[in-house]
């Protein structure tokens, strides 16, 4: 059976994994000893704060009823599941899991990750969107790619 995904949902999605982001960046930048840390992921946290707007925005401005003239088949129902999912972002913004990734060197890691995961997933929101609201997103996934340099650039320095 093909689904038809509404670019509301879709919106909505995107605002919550945001807010996912936030609270990682948020509480990494609490627990971080290291001050130039503390700074950039204060940084992506309030980067996340704007993205959750620009997306809160974009959801609003669609009617509750549009949906999509897009079906996918199964194979590709499962792939936007997976894209949609949120289970990756279950406990990142707890200080326990936070302070293990802090502990184990790997918040950089997970952080790029999550980075990553932001880009996937406004590229496939793309078709979805009026001209206007693509340009925002666009810009969206230019920042989140200057994010992973930033994390990549500071995880150097801290390995030095």
């Amino acid at each position: 059976m093909a689904v038809i995904f509404s670019a509301r949902e879709i919106a909505e999605a995107a605002v919550e994994k945001e807010k996912k982001r936030k609270g990682f960046y948020a509480v990494v930048s609490e627990l971080s000893t290291d001050k130039d840390m503390k700074d950039l992921f204060y940084f992506l946290m309030e980067e996340e704060d704007r993205h959750v707007e620009a997306f809160e925005q974009i959801r609003d401005s669609l009617p509750p009823e549009e949906t999509s003239s897009e079906e996918y088949s199964e194979d590709m129902e499962a792939y936007m599941d997976s894209v949609v999912d949120d289970r990756l972002y279950a406990d990142i913004d707890s200080k326990e899991f936070v302070q293990n990734a802090i502990n184990a060197n790997t918040v950089f890691s997970l952080a790029m990750g999550f980075e990553k995961d932001a880009i996937l997933y406004f590229r496939e929101f793309l078709p979805f969107l009026t001209e206007p609201d693509r340009k925002i997103v666009v810009e969206l996934i230019e920042q989140e790619k200057g994010h992973i340099r930033k994390l990549a650039d500071m995880r150097q320095q801290m390995a030095e």
